[in-house]
């Protein structure tokens, strides 16, 4: 008897971890540089200091990253000098949405081929996505830019969208009208 995996399940327990582990390591460097500044001159600082968890944390879940950010604008016109771990909480009501939807796609695929191998290919599919975000988090500032972690992540994420959707109709294509 096999275990079945739910990744609709799995993936929203898990990237929720890892953006609060990352993310908020991440903040927590950030801060402990930015209030190391020397004595106390407010300076451009919080424009250059990105650590790599917190690009990283912030590309794997660029939709959430974006929609948290919306939410957050409010936040910070209410309530001003917020500590940005604070401000950015309302990303962690997005995560898991998103990698739930996530998760349903890739239950979808599973559904359709009952095998091993797509199983092996979906876990694939995720840390091959996993590699491209930490790859991407890692490109140097002097290269790109500051907050060039934020292009690239939306680019990351409408080629991943891109993908889901050819994978949906190349998959509809290949089953035919009785498939369906």
């Amino acid at each position: 008897m096999t275990r079945e995996i739910h990744f609709h399940k799995l993936l929203p327990l898990s990237q929720t971890i890892v953006a609060i582990a990352f993310g908020g390591y991440g903040l927590w460097l950030r801060d402990s540089i930015i209030n190391k500044s020397w004595l106390g001159w407010n300076s451009t600082l919080p424009f250059h200091v990105w650590p790599w968890a917190f690009k990283f944390a912030a590309i794997l879940n660029m939709p959430a990253f974006l929609a948290g950010g919306l939410l957050s604008w409010p936040l910070d016109a209410i309530r001003p000098g917020l500590p940005e771990s604070i401000s950015m909480l309302p990303v962690l009501l997005f995560v898991p949405l998103l990698w739930y939807r996530i998760g349903l796609w890739l239950d979808q695929r599973s559904s359709v081929d009952k095998n091993r191998n797509s199983i092996k290919g979906q876990w694939i599919l995720i840390l091959a996505f996993t590699a491209i975000c930490a790859v991407a988090s890692s490109v140097p500032p002097e290269l790109a830019g500051y907050i060039s972690y934020i292009p690239l992540g939306i680019a990351i994420w409408v080629l991943a969208f891109i993908g889901m959707k050819a994978s949906v109709v190349f998959r509809k294509q290949k089953l035919g009208p009785a498939g369906s």
